[in-house]
């Protein structure tokens, strides 16, 4: 079985070389090793060229654009399971092999993915990392498998994630349009909605070294991190429409237009204005935001 290992990265080679040296360091090697670069700017590219990495340099169009283009690879270069990260995920040194360990004792049923736990660099479990687990997923108990250490989810994160090849020839690629944010809950979510099961993995761990441990929250994020809630919003509105249908998803613009700003207000400790505006111009963006599914 050949895994690939995909890295997506734009402007942050200190963590790049951190990620890259914890892919290398696995006790069970990824076979091939692919990195987005998204035009960086600081250096990426020549420290690249000194590694035993497949680099693929592209225009910086986002994370999403950077996620299609590596899982398309991937899965063109032959690979049947792929190894998806961020280029600030740090993986511990059997990452990898409890991955992969879960998909041979469970390879009797029909797995989509299957995610690592994800630390912050306290040890807490990252915020922004937590799966989506339900009591039941499509009638099986999120538990049936605890004694291969798996936990059944319905969604989880591009923060080590290791996707089947069957997932993808089935489910299609993430959707590049939707350039940063809620591209891997719309994807993985897409997998388990086809009948695909998927799990959490406790026993593999990476650390997500960002500056603090935080999820997309707009009462909490900073004025420099507004641009990045446009997206957010925008995309989650998409997977609501989708997955809930047209009637919830009007219902959902109208509680962005009126009820949210007076969350903003009540919640926010500043730029509550600016921050009602992000909501209005994001959820007006979804109204007319209809990306379609790109096959492999």
């Amino acid at each position: 079985m050949k895994n690939t290992a995909i890295v997506v990265t734009y402007n942050r080679l200190s963590l790049l070389k951190e990620c890259i040296h914890g892919i290398l360091s696995q006790t069970k090697k990824a076979d091939n090793i692919i990195v987005i670069n998204n035009q960086s700017t600081d250096g990426t590219g020549e420290w690249l060229a000194t590694q035993p990495v497949t680099t693929i340099t592209q225009e910086n169009k986002g994370g999403a654009w950077g996620f299609f283009t590596g899982i398309k690879s991937a899965y063109e270069s032959g690979a049947d399971w792929i190894w998806v990260m961020d280029d600030d995920t740090i993986p511990q040194p059997d990452a990898l092999e409890m991955l992969l360990k879960c998909s041979t004792n469970t390879n009797l049923q029909k797995f989509g993915f299957f995610v690592s736990k994800a630390i912050w660099t306290d040890g807490s479990p990252h915020v922004m990392n937590l799966p989506d687990i339900n009591t039941f997923i499509k009638g099986t108990p999120f538990s049936t498998f605890d004694s291969y250490g798996a936990t059944l989810v319905n969604a989880a994160s591009f923060v080590s994630i290791l996707i089947s090849k069957e997932a993808v020839l089935e489910c299609g690629l993430p959707m590049k349009e939707f350039y940063i944010w809620a591209d891997d809950v719309e994807f993985t979510s897409r997998i388990t909605g086809a009948g695909f099961l998927a799990a959490y993995v406790k026993d593999s761990v990476v650390l997500h070294k960002t500056a603090t441990n935080y999820g997309a929250d707009i009462y909490q994020a900073e004025k420099k991190d507004a641009w990045k809630h446009v997206y957010g919003i925008r995309n989650k509105l998409y997977i609501k429409k989708k997955k809930k249908g047209i009637v919830r998803f009007w219902f959902s613009v109208l509680k962005n237009y009126l009820f949210i700003p007076f969350s903003i207000l009540r919640k926010r400790k500043y730029e509550k204005l600016y921050f009602i505006k992000i909501v209005w111009k994001a959820t007006t963006k979804a109204i007319g935001f209809n990306p379609k599914i790109e096959k492999v």
